[in-house]
């Protein structure tokens, strides 16, 4: 088994007094999340598992793989 960790893409900053959950990726983590998601798709087996938190910014960059993904509330941060 292989497991690979793929970070988040770039997200906005935390504003004050709101909820890290809800962050979204910026223009610039959007295009990251794509060309890394290309790449990924090159490389990753078609019948990979492709596990995500349901933070917004993790969920975005996740989506860029166009693949079925499962959102993981254990996998959220402060979890």
């Amino acid at each position: 088994m292989d497991l690979i960790l793929w970070r988040h893409a770039e997200a906005e900053l935390l504003p004050e007094g709101g909820s890290d959950l809800a962050r979204r990726l910026t223009a610039k983590g959007e295009r990251q999340a794509q060309r890394m998601a290309a790449w990924l798709n090159e490389r990753l087996p078609d019948d990979c598992l492709v596990l995500s938190s349901p933070a917004a910014r993790t969920h975005a960059t996740a989506l860029a793989l166009g693949r079925d993904l499962h959102l993981l509330p254990s996998l959220a941060p402060d979890a």
